[in-house]
């Protein structure tokens, strides 16, 4: 059998017109797909081309040793057929050239299992699945494809060729087999069918090009490894403010990051700023690609985070990215913007208290040349306010500083006008951050510039043009002349108190923005655990740490994690339950389980008394979700139960099973089969000490819970309390120590309506977790813990249910 490659080739793609001569890593994407594809073993290959094609893809096609075939445009399956007749194929190898990431190494294994069914069991079409979309091919015999040509008429089959006959089963023996472990991966993506298929493609022979040194092809690893790229995997796409009168900084920060994180850029076509075009071109001259800017926002959700570096956000603009990915706001001048998934700020913000996950000044990228000491007389003065200044303070300032003898230089991109004949006027300073230092005092205003000028060791004076900038000019020290008073008294004023200034900001090591990008794109979003329901970013957040967003459900009530930058993954292995709770409680688990197996005694008192144990020969059944090492089916079997557990832990069902002598499943509930495991449908009671907050989907977790439970059955489980004393008057320190994969934090008085829903009716809570020292009214009045007082506040605590941890006893009705 002659073995042909035949890959199909267009430019006419209505998605990315001529996507196969687009350029990657300084080669046509055909090039990329055609020198893997010749790695795979055959006879002859060819390019299967439109007739329009044919004159723009001959050269790259030749130039990689392949033959040309011209046929029709629209009937693919009839541009097949022909260039079987020319090549004299008798078995194809079909690709298509918009794959530049093959797998050449599956496509030489997809051809030797052809070969060797033909032994045994013939086939007419092979196929692997469960490759990455892209990276595969299909197998086919010449014979086959004619006898089903002649068979449809269907214009599908006719422009997809594979279907002509996979879709005919009755009539052709047609093998899908699911690709062997190394190439298998359905989640992931190669293909460029879109721009934004493009962007990745780029990003991926970036990463893989740098990691390896070559240009290709690629194994199949080296492609793997690639997608798992950060530029690859968690693309970040940034929408700053371009808005006539907002300044450049907005965008010159976005397009710094979006070269530093290889992500893309969102510029409106119709955006008023008139700096656009040279900022950007001084971009694409340090290596920003033209695939990384938009005009156009669409496919949001493609993206793992959007950044929007805004004036003040517009509301509807934030749920429209939120309801679609990740998303967070740098120096969001809306400080409340609940639709975002994490608020930062870079520039000091007037109100330190605000509202946001994370301030951090030591983002600003503070200039690399400083001077030793400060300077004693101002001599060199540079004025500068950015990309715009609509009242023309730039040009005022720096024409009083030049009438005054100083050595005065005004940058401005645009034409100055004015009496500065005694003024260097510069057009535009590259990197002007690094040439501050050259000067003794920068005049600015409320910006980058201004903390860059203070890191180069420069004195600063702020021009003021609102009344926002100025409060922030005096928030943080600086020497300022306030809005609409600018003249040559107010000006030199400023300048002669900038000897003395003692400005509060101090710029801690300087840190990098674009990495922390790239762990914001990593973190992760979720919705309330209980309700399950999209538009999370409607829910009330709660309190923002920084590296957690809380909200509190508009449906249930329930409060949760909305976003994470931690990795919340816990190994319940030898560590967790040793040294792991060593270091947390100064012993293991084990050394603790008599004081645990306690409070199990006690909650089995109260399970006992709920459930009131009938007269009955055989006792009652209990599950307990979670069991760790056993304490409490310990106690539950000390009080004449049949105890069963299932814990994740394999080592910890082990010791109970081995040393404990009680049936346990090692399972990840809910994904649990009661029956199988045990023989049971239904327990007496199940129970969950805490663990309930561990679930991310707690919906499933309790329909799984009301599915055990008899009639009249017992649910009982313990969990930090989001209303306790420490979450009310503890705010911060509460949230911020909240752990990691605590997914769902319970407040008391949402519990009962939230059971109802699965069936279960609240007949008992018991307070725990009782701390009277974290109250305020003891740090207030120093009570101490012998106190009457702080006995009182304790009795009080436990009454009005205000530990921070609680107990919940159910019944099923």
């Amino acid at each position: 059998m002659k073995t042909v490659v035949i890959a199909q080739c267009r430019l006419s793609s209505t998605r990315l017109p001529g996507k196969a001569l687009l350029p990657l890593a300084e080669k046509p994407v055909l090039e990329w797909v055609l020198s893997a594809m010749k790695k795979v073993h055959a006879d002859d290959y060819y390019v299967a081309v439109d007739f329009d094609s044919e004159q723009a893809l001959r050269p790259v096609i030749e130039k990689c040793g392949w033959k040309v075939f011209a046929g029709p445009l629209e009937d693919v399956l009839e541009r097949y057929l022909k260039a079987i007749e020319v090549s004299g194929a008798d078995l194809v190898i079909r690709a298509t050239c918009d794959n530049p990431f093959l797998f050449y190494e599956a496509a030489d294994s997809l051809l030797n299992e052809f070969l060797r069914r033909e032994q045994t069991v013939p086939c007419d079409y092979i196929t692997y699945s469960g490759l990455p979309h892209g990276s595969g091919v299909e197998i086919f015999k010449a014979s086959s494809l004619r006898k089903a040509a002649e068979n449809t008429q269907d214009p599908y089959d006719h422009e997809h060729v594979g279907p002509a006959l996979y879709n005919h089963r009755e009539k052709f023996r047609c093998e899908f087999i699911k690709a062997p472990k190394r190439w298998y991966y359905p989640e992931l993506r190669t293909t460029i069918d879109t721009l934004f298929d493009y962007f990745k493609a780029e990003n991926l022979a970036d990463a893989i090009i740098s990691k390896t040194g070559k240009t290709g092809p690629f194994t199949t690893e080296q492609i793997l490894e690639g997608l798992n790229a950060e530029s690859v995997k968690n693309p970040v796409l940034f929408v700053p403010c371009v808005k006539k009168g907002c300044g450049t900084g907005h965008l010159r920060r976005c397009l710094e990051l979006t070269l530093a994180v290889k992500g893309r850029i969102c510029i409106p076509e119709d955006s008023g700023l008139e700096e656009i075009a040279a900022l950007v071109d001084e971009y694409k001259a340090r290596g920003l690609r033209d695939s990384q800017i938009i005009s156009v926002l669409s496919d949001i959700h493609n993206y793992s985070l959007v950044v929007t570096d805004p004036f003040v956000s517009d509301s509807g603009m934030l749920k429209k990215y939120a309801s679609e990915t990740k998303l967070a706001c740098i120096d969001d001048g809306n400080q409340k913007a609940y639709e975002a998934d994490y608020l930062l700020t870079v520039l000091p913000p007037l109100d330190v208290k605000s509202e946001v996950n994370l301030s951090e000044p030591a983002f600003i990228p503070l200039p690399e040349n400083k001077r030793g000491t400060a300077p004693e007389k101002i001599r060199k003065v540079i004025v500068t306010v950015g990309g715009e200044d609509p009242a023309g303070l730039a040009e005022t300032s720096a024409a009083i500083m030049a009438g005054e003898g100083y050595d005065v230089t005004l940058v401005k991109n645009c034409a100055a006008g004015g009496n500065l004949s005694a003024v260097r006027v510069l057009d535009r300073v590259e990197n002007l951050k690094e040439h501050l230092a050259e000067y003794d005092l920068c005049i600015t205003h409320f910006g980058f510039t201004a903390f860059e000028a203070l890191g180069a060791g420069i004195k600063v004076v702020l021009l003021s043009s609102s009344d926002l900038h100025e409060k922030l000019a005096v928030r943080y020290g600086f020497a300022c002349v306030k809005k609409g008073q600018l003249n040559k008294d107010s000006l030199l004023k400023a300048v002669h108190y900038s000897f003395d200034a003692s400005v509060s900001f101090n710029s801690s090591e300087s840190k990098k923005l674009s990495s922390f990008i790239r762990e914001l794109a990593a973190g992760k979003k979720y919705r309330c655990p209980v309700c399950r329901k999209e538009g999370a970013f409607e829910d009330e957040v709660v309190f923002r740490t920084e590296h957690r967003t809380f909200r509190k459900c508009r449906h249930c009530g329930m409060q949760y994690i909305s976003y994470t930058m931690q990795n919340i993954e816990t190994e319940y292995n030898h560590d967790y339950f040793f040294d792991d709770y060593k270091k947390q409680y100064g012993k293991t688990y084990l050394d603790d389980f008599s004081s645990i197996k306690q409070q199990c005694v006690r909650r089995m008192q109260i399970i006992d008394s709920i459930y009131k144990k009938r007269r009955s020969s055989s006792a009652p059944m209990i599950l307990d979700v979670g069991c760790a090492m056993g304490p409490f089916l310990s106690a539950a079997a000390d009080s004449g139960w049949f105890s069963y557990g299932t814990d994740v832990s394999s080592e910890a069902v082990e010791y109970i099973q081995q040393k404990l002598n009680f049936p346990a499943s090692c399972s990840r509930f809910p994904d649990f089969d009661s029956v199988q495991e045990f023989g049971i449908e239904q327990f007496d009671a199940v129970t969950m000490w805490y663990v309930i907050e561990h679930f991310q989907d707690l919906d499933s977790v309790l329909k799984a819970v009301s599915s055990l439970v008899k009639k009249n059955g017992v649910f009982a489980f313990s969990t930090p309390s989001a209303s306790g004393v420490s979450a009310k008057y503890r705010r911060e320190s509460f949230y911020r120590n909240s752990p990691a994969d605590h997914y769902s934090l319970w407040e008391l008085d949402k519990a009962a309506g939230i059971l109802r829903k699965y069936g279960f009716k609240v007949v008992q809570v018991v307070s725990t977790g009782i701390h009277p020292e974290r109250h305020p009214l003891v740090e207030k009045n120093r009570w101490t813990e012998k106190s009457f007082q702080f006995g009182m506040l304790r009795a009080a605590m436990k009454l009005r249910k205000t530990g921070d941890t609680f107990e919940v006893y159910c019944k099923k009705i």
